[in-house]
């Protein structure tokens, strides 16, 4: 009978045991998801900086070419040419940083180059640029 009781007892521990680890497991996914999300969102918002910022340096330099006369050229060149103006660390992967600015970059050139030469400015207006 008391063998009984010591293998009773024995299990009942077993089992609270394994539900602290089950726990314990449990808390550490949400641990994990809340860095997820965290570095989700650093990377979200570097991605809409890199196109914002991508986008105001493209018409400003598309406003200089015109003023100077320049010929149509949507790449980031000169001091633009990184491609990587307001990056920080935390923002994630600089090549992707780079990708989103550099496109941002050709879409705002393209809006101020056309605009000043009588066609449509609002043309890339609601695709994300320039708000």
């Amino acid at each position: 009978m008391k063998n009984i009781f010591r293998m009773a007892a024995l299990g009942l521990a077993g089992l609270i045991g394994s539900a602290g680890f089950s726990a314990a497991q449990d808390w550490d996914r949400d641990d994990n998801r809340y860095d997820r999300d965290y570095r989700h969102d650093n990377f979200e918002r570097g991605m809409h900086r890199a196109r914002e910022i991508g986008y105001r340096d493209g018409l400003q330099v598309a406003r200089e070419d015109n003023w100077n006369r320049k010929p149509y050229n949507p790449n980031p060149r000169g001091r633009y040419a990184w491609a990587n103006r307001g990056y920080r660390g935390e923002f994630g992967n600089l090549n992707e940083y780079q990708e989103h600015y550099a496109e941002a970059y050709r879409h705002g050139y393209m809006s101020a180059f056309r605009g000043y030469r009588g066609y449509d400015r609002d043309d890339y207006r609601g695709h994300g640029y320039g708000r």
